[in-house]
């Protein structure tokens, strides 16, 4: 645990997983009730490694609710096709099918670097994946620390970013899935009008820590205000590539009953693809929102 943080965990056993960020907590059954004070550490290791993951955790639906619920309020869904029954917090994503009916919220897609609800006035606080079935290759997620990547620019470059404003649109990226998948619905003239383009930072100071990410989604943001789309297009390339680079990047290959937590404010991530025909990949997913719904 040395070198992890300067922060004195009294009751988490902690190993590093990523290139500077990242945690392992080796020594917790979140099935069983936590006190206060061990919730208390787990929150700050949070804050402090951005992604956290709970190895070998035998949890229940109403258990992984109960998680999520400590990290702040838990989404419920309005789109039930994809909700596991009793259980309205929790969306399934994978490739389960049943009587040949996909059950499942299934992307299997080309790299896609985000931040989860961009595209909404305020994005989602982080989210929590738990491992139901993991196929035995691929289907791994990808994490990149857009913090330390930030912290990392020269100061000329972090001067100019702080200025500039990204507009956000879901309609902009639901276009480009539906390209790659023509299976895919069309985005409803309703879900259009409920999530019109937003402005975002690209630098955002996280409220908790102070510290400075760069609010990066190449396939979300259709423009950067004040520039043109050529020059957009180019600073969003080379923030991409800069991001992504080793030093901040974490892949995380699943192993079932694993359960991962990021700060969605934090990093960055990304789907990665498997070999859905022959597999089953199934993850029970929470989203975190600062505020209720």
């Amino acid at each position: 645990m040395a070198g992890l943080s300067e922060f004195d965990y009294k009751h988490l056993v902690l190993e590093p997983v990523g290139p500077g960020y990242g945690a392992v907590v080796t020594n917790l059954d979140l099935s069983r009730p936590l006190p206060d004070a061990v919730w208390a550490e787990i929150d700050r290791a949070y804050l402090d490694h951005r992604v956290i993951v709970f190895r070998d955790q035998r949890l229940e639906p109403a258990d992984i609710v109960a998680c999520s619920r400590r990290f702040g309020h838990t989404e419920t869904h309005i789109d039930s096709s994809h909700l596991l029954d009793g259980h309205p917090e929790i969306i399934m994503i994978g490739n389960l099918k049943v009587d040949g009916v996909m059950k499942s919220l299934f992307v299997n897609a080309r790299e896609e670097w985000h931040f989860d609800y961009s595209y909404m006035p305020t994005p989602s606080v982080g989210a929590l994946f738990y491992a139901v079935e993991v196929p035995p290759e691929g289907g791994d997620t990808l994490f990149a620390d857009s913090t330390a990547a930030f912290d990392a620019l020269p100061e000329d470059d972090k001067a100019l970013l702080r200025g500039l404003t990204a507009v956000h649109s879901w309609d902009h990226l639901h276009r480009q899935l539906e390209a790659m998948d023509p299976t895919r619905k069309p985005l409803s003239d309703a879900a259009r009008a409920k999530y019109p383009p937003v402005r975002q930072p690209l630098v955002h100071r996280h409220p908790r820590t102070g510290r400075e990410s760069l609010w990066l989604c190449p396939q979300v943001i259709v423009e950067i205000e004040g520039m043109a789309p050529a020059d957009t297009a180019a600073l969003l390339d080379r923030l991409k590539t800069h991001v992504t680079a080793p030093p901040y990047l974490y892949r995380h290959a699943w192993r079932k009953n694993d359960l991962v937590v990021w700060d969605n404010r934090s990093v960055l991530h990304t789907a990665t693809v498997f070999d859905y025909e022959r597999h089953l990949r199934l993850l029970y997913r929470t989203t975190i929102l600062a505020d209720a719904a």
